[in-house]
């Protein structure tokens, strides 16, 4: 199988869920097709990162052929970054157009498809959490979506297969008019080696019978659910320590201890904070598939989070609580009834459990699943 994978940058040279997804999927899938063209950019107006960077990132293998593109946009004016989308699209198609017939199929993250619909016949794209028909809070926020729905409507209902995370987004999917046969279901993923075994579980720190410690990661942006956090926080008694990674301002007159840690950008970091929690609690308003939690299961935490999104493929009665959006008593109640000895019970299920999402098994799935349909 050749591929032709078109990304708007790898992470950690672009930050991002979509640039992370990328650089996991591209090094996973190599080792299982003939070979990859990978297209990508750096950050916004900035040179790509040079392919012996790329490579590096990537293991190094022998079948990834590298093309670099600038991602322009010098302009701040409404609807911006569509316009560069398209730009950047378009220079991908020329750079490639001789020679797309040669791929088996194409592969576009994002809006990276755009001058690819109708120019073949396996073209497959990726909106991941399609987030421009997700709920808006507020007036810019829901204009930039209105903007984005036209190009997207355009890849979705002419690209010849398109990627669900699953759950909600499925649904979302077929309210657009893409139809049930084109729609194929990956999750997201994450590596193997960031799943902890039972035994080094048993040496984190084991639950702190005092004080519950409950972890909050997110931007700092209204869908994200803390004011829904701190609500619920107000409304309870247990004794809690409450962690929060994101560009929140602190909170005052709480009776829990709050460690409001900022914007981090080592990943290491982070997940020395999961591991010394006990709970993730992700309230969010939307969401696709939250890499997040995906991370805190791997660690072997309990998971509360909102039924949005593809959320639900992750978290269940197993591994922790599936609440309402916008619901401050049901995540209340969530908290207040969690006991120790079930917070345990489901931190262990949910290390089972992500053990399905791993990039190993699901770039194997994808392969599975389109070799059946070339």
């Amino acid at each position: 199988m050749k591929v032709l994978f078109l990304s708007d940058g790898l992470s950690p040279f672009v930050l991002g869920g979509m640039q992370q997804h990328s650089t996991m999927f591209v090094k996973y899938l190599a080792p299982l097709v003939d070979q990859i063209t990978l297209v990508h950019c750096g950050p916004v107006n900035s040179n790509p990162p040079d392919n012996k960077s790329i490579m590096s990132l990537l293991g190094n293998p022998n079948n990834i052929e590298i093309i670099g593109l600038k991602f322009i946009d010098r302009s701040s004016f409404l609807g911006h970054y569509v316009r560069s989308s398209k730009s950047y699209s378009k220079r991908a198609f020329e750079v490639v157009k001789d020679n797309l017939s040669d791929f088996d199929i194409v592969y576009s993250q994002g809006l990276t498809g755009y001058s690819f619909v109708g120019k073949h016949k396996n073209l497959i794209a990726n909106l991941h959490g399609l987030n421009m028909f997700q709920p808006s809070f507020s007036l810019k926020e829901r204009l930039e979506k209105i903007i984005l729905r036209p190009i997207a409507r355009k890849i979705l209902l002419n690209a010849n297969f398109t990627v669900s995370l699953g759950g909600r987004l499925t649904d979302v999917l077929l309210s657009v008019g893409v139809k049930k046969q084109e729609i194929v279901t990956i999750p997201n993923g994450i590596e193997e080696c960031m799943v902890l075994s039972q035994q080094k579980l048993s040496l984190i720190d084991s639950i702190d019978v005092e004080a519950l410690k409950i972890v909050f990661i997110g931007r700092g942006e209204k869908g994200k659910g803390f004011d829904i956090l701190i609500s619920a926080l107000k409304c309870l008694k247990r004794p809690l320590v409450i962690r929060i990674i994101g560009g929140w301002e602190e909170e005052e007159g709480m009776t829990h201890k709050m460690i409001f840690h900022g914007e981090i950008t080592s990943h290491d970091r982070i997940i020395e904070i999961i591991d010394d929690s006990d709970i993730l609690v992700l309230p969010s308003l939307s969401e696709g598939m939250p890499t997040v939690i995906l991370e805190a299961m791997a660690r072997g935490k309990a998971i509360i989070a909102t039924d949005v999104g593809a959320v639900s493929e992750l978290v269940d009665e197993s591994n922790g609580v599936l609440i309402s959006p916008n619901n401050v008593n049901e995540l209340v109640d969530a908290i207040k009834n969690l006991d120790l000895n079930q917070i345990n019970t489901l931190g262990l299920s949910s290390i089972s459990k992500v053990k399905d999402f791993t990039w190993e098994r699901l770039s194997q799935k994808f392969v599975v699943e389109f070799e059946g349909k070339l």
